[in-house]
């Protein structure tokens, strides 16, 4: 009796644990995919890790967009699943800042 006692604890905590898990998963910079050898960029690179199921198109865009600064515009070149990007922020975005026209 003592056991079941204990566990009535266990669905509450889970879903605590998985309501908490997904605020962790906001788009953040990450560390950008080199360019394939004999190409050159027109700025310099950056790299937005997110979850597709959770981050908006708007939010990856707003943190390339403070990646870049002022001085640049995010402009999309890929989109992958590598290990480079954490377990629970599995996709990353590649972005080229050029000069704002």
């Amino acid at each position: 009796m003592m056991g079941r006692a204990r566990l009535r604890w266990l669905p509450p905590a889970l879903c605590g644990l998985a309501l908490s898990a997904c605020s962790m998963v906001a788009p953040f910079e990450g560390v950008p995919r080199y360019a394939d050898p004999g190409v050159v960029d027109a700025g310099p690179r950056i790299a937005v890790c997110y979850n597709a199921m959770f981050a908006t198109p708007e939010a990856v865009r707003h943190v390339a967009e403070e990646a870049c600064g002022v001085d640049g515009v995010p402009r999309p070149v890929e989109q992958d699943m590598r290990l480079s990007c954490p377990l629970l922020t599995p996709v990353r975005a590649t972005f080229i800042c050029v000069p704002p026209q």
